[in-house]
């Protein structure tokens, strides 16, 4: 992602007791990270040390609904910061992920 950039990742979440389950990695620096439900802030948007270590975790899912996980490297005016992620929705009932990479 290019310095000043930010990515917003959704997924529709249909199923309650559903986890929301993060992997990545940052290359270089360290990047912010966060996960809204319907436009409200359930996992604070902070900046994480990625590039020092795996970050990972997971999110109960109390709502049903859209998800929305941000990557947000607004902060940097001029270092692009290249991220490798695997974020996926798990139901409770299934074997369904439902995965973004």
């Amino acid at each position: 992602m290019k310095a000043r950039d930010k990515v917003h990742l959704e997924f529709d979440v249909s199923e309650e007791g559903s986890i929301l389950a993060w992997r990545f990695k940052s290359e270089g620096h360290d990047i912010m990270f966060g996960i809204f439900h319907e436009e409200v802030e359930v996992f604070p948007v902070t900046r994480v040390d990625s590039h020092k270590e795996i970050q990972s975790g997971e999110l109960a899912c109390l709502g049903l609904g859209k998800y929305t996980v941000v990557f947000d490297n607004t902060y940097s005016y001029t270092k692009g910061k290249q991220v490798h992620q695997r974020i996926e929705v798990i139901s409770p009932f299934t074997n369904l992920h439902l995965e973004r990479e």
